[in-house]
């Protein structure tokens, strides 16, 4: 049961990094100059978005109920110690939803009220990516501890330094890269396709170089990633196959094959997820006072078995639905259900 629980959450994870996260993504875009694409790019970004946006985050909500439910000693120390960041995630989470939503459905679709919520989107954008990847640095550095008494040691430490800042740089530049990639294949229009796959290429390049100084800020901590990294032969390997996915990535962009290009951008994210869940396995959470493991921390076994059977018959409506829904918007006049209200109103 306890296996189950962790493939749960590793698939939700990886799912909200690959959905959700480009969507993050989709709102980085949107800080950069486009000059005059930036109403097309706004449009395709919204239509990419429309079946997906308030949807992704229930991979999210999926891994606090079950750490809440099944792993309750450890949610309560992550809760505790990183409640600050948490409270910054949840504060942009919100103002993105609210911002995406009013921009697009807004009944007055005056200039100066779309640059704002489109400014708020974008912003909101990257410092709930930011503060993602802050979160997943601090998992692992040993420094949260349960029992400290100040303050700073309580609430600060464990995720202030410059290796969590540098991870939350690095995620926000890997869901721009698959915003980008993603993007090429929702449009037709030369101009934007050119711009996108200009962008990945550019964000390919920072992913690369943020993940470089990942490891030079890993130095500083009790135990760099490059240790860790030698301790497993494993994550060497994974390493290897992520790098040896960039040629292929960009021989596919070039031939224009836009599903096997979004599938090698995704399969290059879900082997860096893979490489840092092999660094700590089964330990979720490295604290001060020791690791907390998945095993060690479970709940009892009729809590499990509960959880197990309702994660089990919910996925047999989740993936079905969200296949149906990706289905309707895409396949609706080529466009989705909802295009932006001037197009709407142009309509007799």
């Amino acid at each position: 049961m306890i296996d189950l629980l962790i493939f749960f959450i590793g698939v939700s994870l990886l799912l909200y990094v690959l959905m959700g996260g480009s969507d993050f993504g989709a709102g980085i875009l949107e800080l950069l100059p486009a000059g005059p694409l930036r109403d097309r790019q706004k449009h395709v970004i919204n239509r990419a978005m429309g079946p997906v946006w308030e949807a992704n985050h229930m991979w999210m909500i999926l891994i606090v109920v079950i750490l809440f439910m099944g792993f309750p000693m450890i949610f309560t120390t992550l809760m505790i110690a990183l409640h600050l960041p948490m409270l910054a995630l949840l504060v942009g989470i919100v103002v993105r939803g609210a911002a995406f939503t009013f921009r697009h459905y807004d009944a007055i679709q005056d200039a100066t009220s779309q640059r704002v919520y489109t400014w708020l989107f974008g912003l909101s954008s990257l410092w709930t990516s930011f503060w993602l990847g802050i979160i997943a640095a601090s998992l692992n550095r040993g420094i949260i501890d349960p029992e400290a008494r100040e303050v700073w040691q309580a609430y600060f430490a464990p995720w202030w330094g410059a290796y969590p800042l540098a991870v939350g740089a690095f995620i926000a530049c890997i869901y721009a890269f698959l915003a980008s990639i993603y993007l090429v294949g929702e449009t037709d229009d030369p101009a934007l396709r050119r711009r996108f796959l200009r962008l990945g290429a550019v964000f390919n390049l920072l992913v690369v170089a943020m993940g470089g100084i990942v490891f030079a800020a890993s130095l500083r901590e009790r135990e760099s990633l490059a240790t860790a990294f030698l301790r497993s032969p494993a994550n060497l390997i994974v390493l290897g196959f992520a790098t040896a996915l960039f040629i292929a990535l960009w021989r596919l962009v070039a031939q224009r094959r836009t599903f096997l290009t979004r599938a090698v951008a995704a399969g290059q994210v879900a082997l860096i997820l893979t490489g840092w869940w092999l660094l700590y396995a089964p330990n979720a959470v490295l604290t001060a006072r020791g690791p907390l493991s998945f095993y060690a921390t479970a709940a009892p076994p009729a809590t499990l078995r509960q959880l197990v059977l309702a994660l089990l018959v919910g996925s047999a409506f989740i993936f079905p639905s969200l296949y149906f829904l990706l289905r309707v918007f895409k396949t609706a006049d080529g466009q989705g259900l909802h295009p932006p209200h001037s197009e709407r109103d142009a309509k007799p």
